[in-house]
């Protein structure tokens, strides 16, 4: 166990990307308080509350220990919360979009310097109100190439396929991570940037971060807010704002982030593709997470 644990930590020390991301089990929650509809001829409000839970299982090859496996299966719970008047009145609906997915990434050293990550991610995002079939399931992609400039410095640039903004695109993708004793610098374009100070005990960390984040899901039951038949609904936001991580004893931490979400967009799409939006005005927003990172010195 303990060549094990030695093998995984070389592969996260050796790519600085990793060493911020890699996590063996997160769960967290974020909460949007209902803010107006930003579509004018649409009196109401929308809100959001979201929670999710993932765990990781590295696993590497006897034979070839340049090459590490990642499995990663991860639950999420969109809670949509719609409010819009009528000259029939008030009308209210909560809705609950899932998400179930299977994230396979894979890490390739090619030497000192050049290391490969690809992802494969099947997902099945649904408000699963009717049986699973075709139409629940999506899927994501990244390849990227890591260039190790130094010990405190690493760079790459690829693609990915996400629905990460409520809708599919292909995009490119670039990264760029910085390191020292006082600071950590982690910026992936298009979708997230965190900067996070030490403080000299290195168990509590401030800083900032922006990150994007959303999905799209099959949407199979009606909702009475909207007066057609819905096919799919896509979600995205931006949240930017001051970050706090505290850690706890055995490798366990505890994430808080607040300020404000903007660039929202929640749109439903019916089955004559029309757009019906219900995307609300900027607003604040609350997280608090807990995470689990492997053992090793000092984070």
């Amino acid at each position: 166990m303990n060549k094990f644990l030695f093998f995984v930590l070389f592969i996260i020390i050796n790519t600085p990307l990793l060493a911020q991301d890699f996590e063996l089990m997160r769960v967290e929650t974020s909460f949007y308080p209902k803010q107006s509809i930003e579509d004018s001829n649409t009196n109401g409000e929308i809100g959001f509350l979201e929670w999710s839970g993932q765990f990781a299982i590295p696993q590497r090859f006897n034979k070839n220990k340049k090459t590490l496996l990642i499995h990663k299966f991860a639950y999420s719970n969109l809670k949509v919360d719609v409010n819009t008047s009528t000259n029939m009145g008030l009308l209210e609906n909560d809705k609950h979009y899932h998400t179930v997915s299977y994230n396979l990434g894979l890490i390739r050293i090619i030497n000192l310097k050049w290391r490969i990550l690809m992802n494969v991610n099947p997902i099945i995002a649904s408000d699963l109100q009717k049986n699973i079939n075709h139409d629940d399931f999506l899927f994501q992609g990244s390849a990227l190439a890591l260039y190790s400039k130094n010990k405190n410095v690493t760079y790459g640039l690829g693609a990915v396929y996400t629905n990460r903004f409520g809708r599919p695109l292909v995009i490119p993708m670039a990264m760029y991570n910085y390191k020292s004793l006082k600071m950590k610098l982690d910026i992936v374009l298009p979708n997230k940037l965190s900067i996070m100070f030490n403080t000299l005990n290195r168990t509590f960390f401030y800083g900032f971060k922006a990150q994007l984040n959303g999905g799209l899901f099959n949407n199979t039951s009606d909702l009475n807010i909207i007066n057609t038949a819905i096919d799919e609904a896509g979600y995205s936001r931006l949240n930017i704002g001051p970050a706090l991580s505290i850690k706890l004893k055995n490798n366990l931490k505890i994430h808080l982030t607040g300020g404000m979400a903007v660039g929202r967009r929640m749109e439903f799409i019916d089955f004559n593709d029309e757009t019906v939006d219900r995307t609300p005005e900027s607003g604040p927003f609350f997280n608090l997470g807990f995470t689990l990172i492997p053992q090793k010195g000092n984070n």
